[in-house]
């Protein structure tokens, strides 16, 4: 029975030692280098204490030091650096709870400390504007000033074997980094239920939580092409593709014989605003004589009546074989 004495003997001292190892007490210390900030805005806080095991609980939703006991939770600290934002403004509470802990965790002491931060939500700017609902499509926006933008829509869309119309009367979606800015179009609360009419342009206004206010302007465009186009007497037709409504192409077939370098289009237009060019040449229908016996690009220059610095630009090419 004597080797077993030992190992008896050894494991009652540890018990013992066990039984006398007291965890120390921490400190909470915390450090935010922002107390205010924009939402979305990362603050950094560092932790200036001393313990084993830190969580922050930032005040926001399901973060609320007091809502511990309703499933809110605190944030791990890694490393005495977190870095953290908030996308709804306010004033929030920042709890920090640091905690130390001996003998298998039944000896277990923590300390709190506590500040506030203030985050305020102040954008006006929107990142994007869309059609949503192009038919089968969302078009974006170009953004040509701070306060201009411009949607370039195709008059009509190639979808499989159809090529539906395109209406003026189109549903908007803005992309703006904040769920409290307000926004009106052309003074009425926006509604992303509603469809605007863009045959004219839009005045949008933009007010943040802050009160601060943005003015834009939304100018829709239709991309140029042909409405009618003839060479020889024979009308040639439009071909879309789905993937770029900026391009068109028209392919043509003229009598054998037909001397292709020197054919007179005859073409009309869609609006006033719109200008056909074969390079840096305007082109006129009736009148400018064009060599067809190679492919020719058209490109359309449309430009917004109300700013003629606002325009879009297409593509034509037409390609003209003999039978």
């Amino acid at each position: 029975m004597k080797r077993y004495i030992f190992p008896v003997i050894a494991a009652a001292l540890a018990l013992a030692a066990c039984d006398d190892e007291k965890a120390t007490q921490p400190v909470a210390v915390i450090d935010i280098d922002k107390p205010v900030l924009a939402i979305n805005e990362s603050m950094t806080l560092h932790f200036a204490g001393s313990a084993d095991n830190v969580v922050v609980y930032t005040g926001d939703v399901d973060h609320d030091y007091e809502l511990r006991e309703q499933s809110n939770y605190g944030l791990v600290v890694n490393k005495g650096v977190m870095t953290y934002s908030y996308t709804t403004p306010g004033i929030y509470k920042v709890v920090c709870v640091a905690t130390n802990h001996a003998d298998a965790g039944r000896s277990l002491l923590s300390d709190t400390c506590s500040v506030f931060v203030k985050v305020i939500d102040d954008v006006t700017e929107i990142e994007k504007i869309s059609a949503p609902q192009v038919l089968y499509d969302e078009v974006f926006a170009t953004q040509v000033t701070d306060a201009d933008w411009m949607l370039p829509l195709p008059r009509k869309i190639r979808y499989k074997t159809s090529t539906p119309a395109v209406s003026l009367q189109q549903k908007l979606k803005f992309y703006i980094p904040s769920v409290t800015t307000e926004i009106t179009v052309n003074g009425e609360l926006f509604n992303s239920n509603t469809k605007y009419n863009l045959a004219a342009p839009l005045d949008i206004v933009t007010r943040s939580n802050e009160g601060s206010v943005r003015n834009y302007r939304l100018h829709t465009l239709n991309y140029g092409e042909f409405k009618t186009f003839k060479l020889a007497g024979v009308s040639g037709k439009i071909d879309r593709t789905e993937y770029d409504y900026s391009y068109y192409e028209i392919n043509m077939e003229l009598p054998a014989g037909t001397d292709l370098t020197a054919l007179v289009p005859e073409f009309t237009l869609y609006a006033d605003n719109e200008t056909p060019y074969i390079g840096d040449a305007v082109q006129q229908s009736g009148v400018t004589a064009v060599d067809f016996s190679s492919p020719v690009t058209y490109r359309f220059v449309t430009v917004s009546e109300a700013d003629p610095e606002i325009k879009v630009e297409s593509v034509c090419k037409v390609t003209v074989t003999l039978k």
